[in-house]
């Protein structure tokens, strides 16, 4: 089959519809094509109204930074509440995770504008905006005598994580008054209630052997051509998945191996050597929803759980490979698990983590401080029968590890 054209994959769209099937069998081969017709087939999705759905989605992320940049420049900077669609609001959630910055020159129209209103990302385009960015919303928040845009200018300080805006989230939190307390506000953000950060700046992707996943079999889930499952990996392999070294302490079962990573790579010391991440499949989440574990000097794993039961699930480890960890660029340094919808590579080490739900990093079984995040695994990890792994209907496992107290913790969210 020839190389699909802009015509060919425009074929499957219109104004009243979802993407054909042909569209969606189509477009994999499109978007390994000129950069040039993924940046037309974006501003044709865009002029003409087209629901792209998940085509269009898939689209942006293969978009080079440059012409993200420009469709950001064409379709927000005259945007108003008149030609605001479904279509600008994905190009404005795209930028606002792959290249916030691009929007900051617009920020106030889109606070006046307010796309994805009512969405949990639609604060977001003010992630790391610039001083300017937050006097204007202080000025909002104190001129205004409305209560929800009150609290949305709220919602955008606190994503500009700035220190000052922090400071002017703590006042409007009483005046409000905030819908949850500042501490919860502060953790979404990755700050403890002192301030500190609750997760390491610098991030890896975790990079699997080829052919270690399953092919996908729905036409509507693009195969792994996301720019995330093609990243360049660094020397060294570690060992993943297998049976772990250490001993369940609820089910007496031998733990399951999740990864095997230096410890100067998951913030439990600043130490060359590797530690066996382990947990017990069988019970986390479905007997306890943390299990906890601390890692001794010598390298055993220990489990802090005590009690006695028999899982209703007994699961089978994971599918043992090598992994290789690259740097994760700057461009996919925020990911999101429901914008992903599948397509992205959310297996990652350190960085801001992926939620599901709420922010919630446990407390240390031992200090009672908050836990650093220390990595999370995404679903459809094979086991060792074959099967694919669902953390409970399809969501991420978290890890957390707190390193004076030499622990780990984890945990998994779905919806």
């Amino acid at each position: 089959m020839h190389q699909p054209t802009l015509d060919d994959i425009l074929r499957g769209f219109s104004a009243t519809a979802l993407p054909s099937k042909e569209a969606h069998m189509l477009l994999p081969d499109f978007l390994r094509g000129p950069a040039h017709e993924i940046e037309s087939f974006v501003d044709t999705i865009l002029t003409k109204e087209y629901d792209g759905g998940t085509c269009l989605d898939a689209a942006l992320s293969q978009l080079s930074e440059e012409a993200l940049d420009r469709l950001v420049r064409k379709w927000v900077a005259t945007l108003d509440s008149d030609n605001l669609t479904e279509g600008i609001e994905s190009l404005i959630a795209c930028a606002s995770l792959q290249r916030p910055a691009a929007l900051h020159p617009f920020l106030e129209r889109l606070f006046e504008v307010q796309p994805s209103q009512g969405n949990y990302y639609a604060s977001w385009p003010w992630r790391k905006a610039p001083a300017s960015a937050v006097a204007y919303l202080a000025a909002q928040a104190e001129a205004s005598t409305d209560k929800e845009l009150r609290m949305q200018a709220f919602e955008c300080l606190l994503e500009t994580r700035q220190a000052a805006a922090l400071d002017i989230c703590a006042a409007l939190a009483q005046s409000i008054p905030a819908r949850h307390p500042m501490a919860l506000y502060l953790e979404s953000i990755g700050l403890s209630e002192s301030g500190a950060a609750l997760y390491a700046e610098e991030s890896f992707h975790l990079v699997f052997p080829r052919k270690h996943f399953k092919p996908r079999s729905q036409s509507w889930n693009l195969p792994r051509i996301h720019p995330t499952w093609q990243l360049e990996a660094e020397d060294g392999a570690y060992r993943f998945g297998g049976v772990g070294s250490g001993q369940c302490g609820l089910c007496g079962g031998k733990l399951h191996r999740l990864a095997e990573l230096p410890e100067n790579r998951i913030g439990l010391s600043e130490r060359l050597q590797l530690a066996s991440l382990e947990t017990c499949l069988s019970c986390l989440g479905m007997e306890q929803p943390v299990l906890h574990y601390r890692h001794e000097e010598s390298s055993e794993v220990v489990s802090l759980d005590k009690g006695e039961c028999t899982p209703e699930f007994p699961a089978m480890p994971l599918k043992q490979c090598e992994v290789r960890l690259a740097p994760t660029p700057a461009r996919w340094r925020w990911q999101d698990w429901g914008l992903s919808n599948g397509r992205e590579n959310l297996h990652r080490l350190g960085g801001f983590p992926c939620w599901v739900q709420s922010a919630n990093h446990p407390s240390c079984p031992c200090c009672g401080g908050k836990m650093q995040f220390m990595m999370q695994l995404d679903s459809e990890l094979p086991d060792e029968d074959g099967e694919e792994w669902l953390w409970g209907s399809g969501g991420i496992c978290y890890g957390f590890s707190c390193a004076p107290c030499r622990t780990t913790a984890y945990m998994w969210q779905c919806t």
